[in-house]
C-alpha cells in the first residue's frame, strides 16, 4: 500500500484545482506545470522572501516529475469534473470547472491560502510570458542556483 501524500498526483490535484481557480483562464499543461513550479519555489524567483515549502537543493531537479505527475492529475480532476479540458489551435487548455472552484474555495487552511496568494503574484510577475519564455525563467534560475 502507498501512504505517499507529497510529490503524488493527489498532491498536485490539490494545486492544479487552486492554481486554475486563482489563475482564472484556459491555460496549458505547460504554464500550469511552471506556475506551480514558481509558486513553490518562490524565493528562487524573487517572487517572495521564502519558498512555501522550504529550502530544497534538489528542487531544479524535479521539474520533470512535477510535470508528469501534474499530467496525471488534470487527467483524473478532468475525470472528476473538476476541471475542463478544451482543445483549441493551440492545443488543449484546462480551466477550473464550477465544482473545481467551490473545492478551491472550501480550501481554508494555511497553506492553501499562502499558496493561492502566491500564485496571484506569479502571475503578476509572468501572466505575460509564453510557456518557452517560462520554462526559459525557469532553466535560467537552476543554472543560477547551480553556482551558488
Amino acid at each position: 500500500m502507498n501512504n505517499r501524500l507529497f510529490n503524488t498526483p493527489f498532491e498536485l490535484s490539490l494545486h492544479v484545482v487552486l492554481l486554475l481557480d486563482v489563475a482564472n483562464a484556459e491555460i496549458t499543461l505547460d504554464r500550469i506545470t511552471a506556475y506551480d513550479f514558481i509558486t513553490i519555489y518562490c524565493e528562487d524567483f524573487g517572487v517572495a522572501d521564502k519558498s512555501l515549502n522550504g529550502e530544497n537543493g534538489f528542487a531544479f531537479s524535479e521539474l520533470s516529475a512535477r510535470r508528469s505527475l501534474t499530467k496525471t492529475a488534470i487527467k483524473d480532476l478532468v475525470v472528476d469534473g473538476l476541471v475542463i479540458a478544451t482543445d483549441d489551435e493551440t492545443g488543449i487548455l484546462y480551466s477550473v470547472s464550477e465544482s473545481g472552484r467551490n473545492m478551491s474555495e472550501g480550501f481554508q487552511s494555511e497553506y492553501a491560502k499562502r499558496y493561492k496568494e502566491l500564485m496571484r503574484l506569479v502571475i503578476e510577475k509572468y501572466g505575460n510570458y509564453s510557456d518557452v519564455q517560462l520554462f526559459n525563467e525557469i532553466s535560467r534560475q537552476s543554472t543560477k542556483s547551480l553556482r551558488r
